[in-house]
């Protein structure tokens, strides 16, 4: 390993093929995907200190590898790099209008599934090889924007009933991220922006694959810096985008390019190498000026390091799933087939779609509430020098992110689910009172959010010590 901090970044595209199944809405009428809209990637960043090395790698799926396909792809990586499985973080934009990764309520389409999926592992590791084969001498820097295109998503509708849709008076973390790596000539290497938004723009009307925001994001921050992007989702669990649903593309591009603008921006602004200001001249006009030179500065060590805890987060018990659960499900997944058979009405098939998918949610979610009394759950933290990224597999509400923010060690913090697994929502304990989709979804007690705060603390004091 080289002795001082490097940095290689990679990319490659990972779209799937047109017609494999496209299940992600319970709501949609189609089955398979009809065309592609942008296409799919997948982006890795090497960095190095000398003595410690880190893969962060991203792709535009609705989740990232878990369980076994998770430590296939951690190992596959090791095989190829040297980088140890637990300092390898791989992370989905979560994305809805991507590929079903496994077989959906319908049949159509899902004969692609296996070979595409099969095919992500080596197209993964082989792009954080060449990130690692790419590692040179480097310098990091950091700032932060704002950007109100998000809002909370849980709004009041009915007595006791909570929607998915804008709520302006919930709560909402507008900040950007923003980490720059430039080369050893200055030169930008690679943008990180972090942003905290469910890719929901593009639903159930949309036939086609598309990253969607993320997509847009990306390409304008590349085309304006010169540097490769990669997009890390936030903590997004109840934060959409003030044009969700629309399932138009102009939305997507629109919100994206916002983001987009504004990650620019304070990139343009960051500093990454450290600069001393002088007066170098006086210049007698019709007062003294002083004109300014701005001369290199010390350089301070960037330290690269990686910590992991596995957490046991507590689940929220019910009973186990009957027999007549089963049967109920096979018999709304019958009567779907029945009404494709028959060319029934769109509204007829909408309806049946929407009852066979949140029935067989239900049931997915009644494992597993009703098996162990403990998700074993990893909670990752990355530095980057004086940056901290934390990773867990969930759907963080946003007022866990910014707890983990407000209080963290390092001057920039930036806290992500969707990262190394797929364990649904984490809610915060007050939601529960009130009910609501993410309520609904999670397997978690109402005692877990502040445990991940907790610990996810005491894995950035290991960081920073």
């Amino acid at each position: 390993m080289k002795p001082e901090f490097c940095a290689g970044v990679a990319h490659c595209d990972i779209t799937p093929p047109v017609g494999i199944a496209h299940g992600t809405w319970s709501a949609q009428i189609h089955e398979r995907a009809e065309g592609i809209d942008l296409p799919l990637r997948c982006t890795a960043l090497a960095a190095s200190d000398g003595t410690s090395e880190v893969i962060i790698a991203e792709w535009d799926l609705v989740y990232p590898p878990d369980g076994e396909w998770l430590l296939r792809v951690r190992q596959r990586v090791t095989d190829l790099t040297g980088v140890p499985g637990d300092h390898v973080r791989i992370s989905a934009s979560h994305t809805h209008s991507g590929p079903s990764l496994k077989p959906p309520w319908f049949d159509a389409g899902a004969e692609m599934i296996t070979s595409y999926v099969n095919s992500l592992t080596d197209r993964l590791a082989g792009t954080c090889l060449d990130a690692h084969r790419r590692l040179a001498p480097a310098h990091v820097g950091w700032g932060k924007g704002s950007c109100p295109v998000n809002s909370n998503r849980r709004r009041p509708w009915q007595p006791n009933r909570l929607i998915l849709a804008p709520n302006p008076s919930g709560f909402v973390d507008h900040e950007v991220g923003v980490v720059r790596i430039d080369d050893d000539t200055g030169a930008p290497l690679a943008v990180i922006v972090h942003y905290a938004a469910h890719p929901t723009i593009l639903a159930w009307d949309n036939h086609l694959i598309s990253p969607d925001y993320p997509g847009t994001l990306r390409r304008v921050v590349e085309e304006l810096t010169g540097a490769t992007c990669l997009f890390l989702q936030g903590a997004a669990g109840n934060q959409n985008t003030l044009r969700d649903y629309s399932n138009k593309p102009q939305d997507s591009r629109w919100v994206g390019r916002q983001i987009a603008l504004e990650a620019v921006r304070v990139s343009e602004l960051v500093e990454t190498r450290p600069r001393q200001l002088e007066i170098g001249k006086l210049v007698e006009s019709s007062w003294t000026m002083g004109v300014a030179e701005y001369l290199p500065g010390a350089f301070s060590a960037i330290p690269v390091k990686c910590t992991t805890r596995k957490v046991d987060l507590p689940v929220r018990k019910r009973e186990p799933i009957s027999d007549e659960e089963l049967a109920a499900v096979e018999r709304l997944r019958t009567r779907l087939a029945e009404l494709r058979e028959q060319g029934a009405s769109a509204e007829e098939l909408r309806e049946a779609n929407r009852l066979v998918r949140r029935a067989s949610m239900d049931l997915m979610l009644a494992q597993r509430r009703s098996g162990a009394d403990f998700i074993p759950t990893e909670l990752q933290a990355i530095r980057l020098g004086p940056v901290a990224f934390v990773a867990m597999p969930v759907e963080p509400f946003a007022e866990i992110g910014v707890d983990i923010k407000s209080r963290s060690p390092f001057p920039a913090t930036f806290v992500s689910g969707y990262s190394n697994g797929a364990e649904l929502y984490l809610p915060v304990a007050s939601a529960y009172e009130e009910g609501g989709y993410e309520v609904w979804m999670t397997p978690f007690s109402p005692q877990a959010a502040g445990i991940t705060v907790e610990e996810s603390l005491r894995l950035l004091d290991q960081l920073r010590d």
